[in-house]
C-alpha cells in the first residue's frame, strides 16, 4: 500500500530534471527538490531561485529551507531538506527514481523513512504526447532542419583542391568549422545545440562520433543535429548524411539503401503495430541488399544500434524502437526513425526524422530535403 500513496521525492536540475519540468513547468541550473503526493506539490528551492519558482509553477507550494522543521545545520544540506520535507508532511515512506542520490536515500534511511524505487518511470503519461507538446517538438524540428540547411548551402561555397580537402575561402574546410555553421543557425531559431554530431570519414563509422578535423571531398558527412528549445526545453532530432562532390559507388550504395530502409521502416510506423516491428524489417531489408551486421576484425559493422527512440524533453526517452522492445506504438508517441550502415573502410550513413505516430500511421514535424551529393 506504501508504493501506492507514499509520495514522489524527485529532484530537479539534477537526475530527475525532465520529470520535474513536465510536472511543474520549472527548472534551475543547481538541484532542487520536489515533493509530489498526487493532490499536492512542493517545491524547495533556494532564495535565488524563489521568484522565478512562484511565476513558472503557480500550482506549487514554493519553500525555502527556512520554512521546514530542521535545524539551519540540516537546511545546507540537500539529505537533511529531504527530510524536512517529509517531516513537514507527515511523511514515513517515499518513493524515489531509480537515479535519484543514493547518498541521500541512506540519510532519509538513518531518519527512518521508508524509501521505496519508482517501478515503470516517474511519470510514464510523459510517453504519449499532447497537442501542445508536439508543437514545442516540431519547432525544435525545424529549427534542426534549418540548421542542416545551412550546413549544406554553406559546403555549397566551398571548393575541392586537388589532393581531396574541402575548402572554405582558401582554408581547409573542419568538422569543427561546420559544427558552427550549425549553432549559429540554431541559435537563431531559439535551439540550445547541445553536443552536434559533423562527423565525417573513416571516423563516421563510429554512430555517436562528434567528429573533427578536416573534411575530405567524396566522404560521408554525417549531421545529427538534436537541439532543445530553450523556452520550452523540448528536443527534435533529425539526422542526414551529405557528400561533398560525387560519392563513391560503394558509398552510394549504402547511401540508397538507408534512404530505401528509412522508407521501408515508416510504412510500418502507426498506432497499435509492435515497437520492434520497424526494427526487424530493416535489418532484413539491409540483409537482402548483402549489408550485414558483424564484427569485422574486431569492429562492428553494419546495422549497429537501435531504429529509433522517444523524443521530448530528453533527448532519449520512450519508447524505443529497437529489436528487442516490447509493446506497441500508441497515438501521440513521438519518435526518430533513424537507421544507418557503418563500414570503417567507408565511413557511415544515417538518415533521422522524427515523427508523431497518429490512429493511421504518422506525421512529420519536419521538412528537410538536401540532395546527397554537393
Amino acid at each position: 500500500m506504501q508504493e501506492l500513496t507514499a509520495p514522489m521525492l524527485l529532484l530537479g536540475g539534477a537526475t530527475d530534471a525532465a520529470d520535474v519540468r513536465y510536472a511543474t513547468g520549472f527548472t534551475a541550473p543547481d538541484p532542487f527538490l520536489f515533493l509530489d503526493d498526487g493532490a499536492h506539490q512542493i517545491l524547495l528551492v533556494t532564495l535565488l531561485e524563489y521568484g522565478r519558482a512562484v511565476e513558472c509553477a503557480p500550482h506549487c507550494r514554493v519553500l525555502l529551507a527556512k520554512d521546514l522543521p530542521i535545524s539551519k545545520t540540516e537546511q545546507h544540506r540537500l539529505s537533511g531538506c529531504a527530510y524536512g520535507l517529509l517531516k513537514l508532511a507527515g511523511r514515513r515512506a517515499v518513493r524515489v527514481s531509480a537515479m535519484f542520490p543514493i547518498a541521500i536515500v541512506r540519510r532519509l534511511e538513518k531518519k527512518g523513512i521508508r524509501v521505496l524505487v519508482l517501478k515503470g518511470g516517474t511519470y510514464p503519461q510523459r510517453v504519449i504526447k499532447s497537442e501542445k507538446e508536439i508543437a514545442e517538438i516540431a519547432r525544435s524540428q525545424r529549427a534542426a532542419a534549418a540548421a542542416i540547411q545551412a550546413a549544406a548551402q554553406h559546403l555549397r561555397r566551398c571548393t575541392m583542391d586537388r589532393a581531396g580537402y574541402v575548402r572554405y575561402r582558401g582554408r581547409k574546410l573542419t568538422s569543427e568549422d561546420l559544427r558552427v555553421v550549425i549553432e549559429i543557425e540554431l541559435l537563431r531559431h531559439n535551439g540550445n545545440p547541445g553536443d552536434t554530431i559533423v562527423a565525417s570519414g573513416p571516423a563516421s563509422a563510429n554512430p555517436h562520433e562528434r567528429g573533427h578535423g578536416p573534411i575530405r571531398a567524396g566522404t560521408p558527412i554525417i549531421l545529427d543535429v538534436f537541439p532543445s528549445n530553450r523556452y520550452s526545453g523540448y528536443f527534435g532530432d533529425i539526422t542526414r548524411t551529405l557528400v561533398k562532390g560525387r560519392a563513391p559507388d560503394a558509398l552510394r550504395r549504402m547511401m540508397q539503401a538507408v534512404h530505401d530502409a528509412q522508407q521501408l521502416a515508416l510504412q510500418t510506423v502507426r498506432a497499435g503495430a509492435a515497437l520492434a516491428t520497424p526494427h526487424k524489417k530493416v535489418v532484413e531489408f539491409f540483409d537482402s541488399r548483402g549489408f550485414k551486421t558483424e564484427f569485422r576484425e574486431g569492429v562492428a559493422c553494419g546495422f549497429i544500434h537501435g531504429l529509433g527512440h522517444g523524443v521530448g524533453l530528453e533527448i532519449h526517452e520512450a519508447p524505443s524502437l529497437g529489436g528487442r522492445s516490447t509493446g506497441r506504438l500508441r497515438a501521440g508517441h513521438v519518435v526518430t526513425v533513424e537507421p544507418g550502415l557503418y563500414d570503417p573502410q567507408i565511413g557511415g550513413v544515417r538518415f533521422e526524422d522524427t515523427v508523431a505516430v497518429t490512429t493511421t500511421g504518422w506525421r512529420p514535424l519536419a521538412v528537410c530535403r538536401v540532395p546527397w551529393e554537393i
